[in-house]
């Protein structure tokens, strides 16, 4: 039985217990290492377009897109180099690429950590503690956020830089402090410069709210002393020269950076977001992002509930939750008029709408995917959270108008919220397990390359010795794939003697290609007039700024990417020392993808992982981790090795 004291404690919400900065930035920080080291890389424009760049900084070597090349210019090699940088100093304590990888993925944990924690005390001392804590648990169990937060994309970096800006968006405006608006618009343009640019239209509420809302009528002295400020009849535009101000420092000093940056890579004048926002809406009918696929409008729906499951639908309908509370609960603000009560429910209601702008404009876009979502993902939590904190309201005062006394009406407050996040929690952990135990082959299978080399080849493998000259008489491998190409990890889990090559398959798009690579070859005079060829790396980094030849903006393929060739109904895999293929008995081959595990006489298997076969499992079995799971297809993902 709740004491009557703790019960009205409860109902007044006095003496809210939540966690500070730093334990909060802790506890979250558990579940994002546990991403760094377990979470899948759902995505191969991940790979391809951040990883791979990333590694060519780093080993001289990698693939290319053609949104890398010199005459498209679509992405921003200050956003590789800021990743580039950890790696190197990574490398000073890591004796493996591989261990580097994870070490970056690290650094992503704990600002995207830092980020959410500061946007979680934000909403504690500004709209609610228990506001705050639904948020915190929503962050931390979320299948979304175990996903994002430690992606190598451009998304999750605006995602993180929305945390940042909305810990002080969420800050009522002021007229004397400078503070909110300066750092409001720094985090918003650094995540739509450096990042994604389409992010920066979650400050558009922000922009407004800013000129049109007056705020705090109070500020404090060094002193410590609160003075109360006498409001100007020339407010509003006094805000919006401020804010303009703001936009062109920030704006500024955030671009010139990222311009010289990308000048010294592509060698030509190329403003990569300006780049960004031309293709993709401006392009024209050939061009554009419809040319990767199209999904239905309920795409957003659907994902949105497989990452955030019953805080989504919450999130959803957040607007409705308080349009019913300004109209059941007015009495709860004080005022002489109904705009006075009304007024507040109207200023939380602008805090809610930037996540139905983002929602709506993607919604409306034919080109979908589960990434172009996680810049809203804070604001999910956020919506989701002022839902649950007035659903919960609403049952206390439901229980009061059938006479329940103060302990019926605490338990109702503390187990309608409790029995929310349990639920979500649950169905949370259970999307998670089900991604990272069926879908977690292909990291385990490329690790098995490790493992096939010789005593005497260690040391070729030991990635402090990588920046010194290596013998070139050792001969590169390489490791193809065919339609397996999207599962790629990155070229940090191939050994060093290891070479990505695409075999011919099913798919009739644009692959990447190698980075002209920054490896060059040198001869030594020994002692006695031996001579030795060694290669080293100048770091010039010429392949950023060559012009490759092939690429184009239409996803038309190109043949020569292949080390491949298709005869006598068959493809040729001669030139492969090892392959990566998947073995799905439920599905039919092709001439393109035949099934290589069968081929005794020309492969070994090194390694097998069971894969799950999604084409033919029933989808809520696939989507969620249930122990004893019925309805569910399995294949194999293997690694071969070509026999002698």
């Amino acid at each position: 039985m709740v004491s009557f004291r703790a019960a009205q404690d409860l109902l007044s919400e006095s003496g809210t217990f939540s966690f500070s900065l730093k334990t909060a930035f802790r506890v979250l920080l558990i579940m994002r290492c546990a991403s760094a080291l377990y979470s899948v890389i759902q995505d191969c424009d991940e790979v391809f377009n951040y990883w791979e760049p990333t590694h060519y900084l780093l080993q001289g070597y990698g693939l290319q897109t053609w949104e890398y090349a010199p005459q498209f210019g679509l992405r921003s090699w200050a956003y590789i180099l800021i990743h580039a940088l950890i790696g190197f100093f990574t490398k000073i304590f890591t004796s493996t690429k591989l261990q580097t990888f994870y070490l970056i993925r690290m650094a992503l944990a704990a600002f995207s950590s830092f980020a959410e924690a500061k946007f979680y005390r934000t909403v504690v001392e500004e709209i609610n503690p228990h506001v705050g804590r639904y948020i915190l648990v929503t962050l931390f169990f979320s299948a979304g956020m175990f996903s994002a937060a430690t992606a190598l994309l451009p998304s999750s970096f605006a995602m993180s830089t929305v945390f940042m800006a909305f810990s002080y968006i969420l800050r009522p405006p002021s007229h004397v402090d400078r503070s909110r608006t300066y750092y409001a618009v720094f985090w918003i343009g650094l995540g739509a410069l450096l990042g994604w640019p389409f992010s920066a239209i979650l400050g558009l509420p922000f922009a407004i709210e800013e000129v049109v809302v007056y705020g705090r009528d109070t500020t404090i002295d060094k002193e410590g002393k609160v003075i109360q400020v006498i409001r100007s009849t020339h407010w509003r535009f006094k805000r919006a020269f401020r804010l303009l101000e703001a936009i062109l420092v920030c704006g500024t000093g955030i671009s010139l950076p990222i311009l010289f940056i990308d000048h010294w890579f592509y060698r030509n004048w190329s403003f990569t977001p300006l780049n960004m926002v031309m293709y993709n809406l401006f392009g024209g009918e050939a061009r554009g992002p419809s040319l990767y696929g199209t999904e239905p409008w309920y795409f957003y729906i659907v994902n949105g509930f497989l990452n955030f499951n019953i805080m989504f639908l919450l999130a959803l309908g957040s607007v409705f939750c308080v349009l019913i509370t300004a109209y059941i609960d007015r009495q709860r603000v004080p005022g002489a008029s109904r705009m006075d009560a009304v007024w507040p429910y109207i200023l939380l209601g602008l805090k809610l709408v930037p996540f139905y702008i983002w929602f709506t404009i993607f919604t409306c876009q034919p080109h979908k995917e589960e990434r172009f979502l996680y810049v809203a993902y804070p604001l999910i939590t956020l919506n989701a959270a002022i839902s649950l904190y007035l659903i919960r309201s609403w049952a206390s005062r439901v229980a009061r108008a059938f006479g329940a006394n103060v302990n019926v009406r605490a338990y109702v407050l503390q187990y309608t919220s409790l029995a929310f996040l349990a639920v979500f929690a649950l169905i949370s952990v259970s999307r998670i397990l089900a991604v990272v135990l069926r879908y977690r082959a292909p990291v385990s299978v490329y690790g098995a390359l490790w493992q096939d080399r010789a005593p005497d080849q260690i040391v070729n493998l030991n990635y402090l010795q990588e920046d010194f000259p290596y013998n070139v008489s050792l001969k590169e491998k390489n490791l193809c794939v065919g339609k397996e190409w999207y599962r790629f990890p990155s070229s940090f889990f191939l050994p060093s003697d290891v070479r990505l090559q695409f075999i011919q398959s099913d798919f009739n798009g644009q692959l990447p290609k190698p980075f002209q690579e920054d490896l060059i070859e040198v001869t030594y005079d020994r002692a006695g007039g031996k001579k030795e060829t060694w290669r080293k790396r100048p770091l010039r980094f010429k392949g950023t700024s060559a012009k490759a030849t092939g690429f184009n903006d239409l996803n038309v393929a190109d043949p020569s990417v292949y080390v491949s060739t298709f005869a006598l109904g068959m493809v040729s895999v001669d030139q492969c020392d090892y392959l990566v293929d998947t073995d799905f008995p439920l599905r039919a081959t092709t001439p393109n993808e035949p099934r290589y595990v069968d081929d005794t006489k020309t492969w070994e298997i090194l390694d097998c992982q069971p894969f799950l076969d999604a084409e033919n499992s029933k989808r809520l079995s696939r989507a969620f981790w249930v122990p004893g799971a019925k309805g569910l297809a399995w294949g194999e993902y293997c690694l071969l090795k070509r026999r002698p």
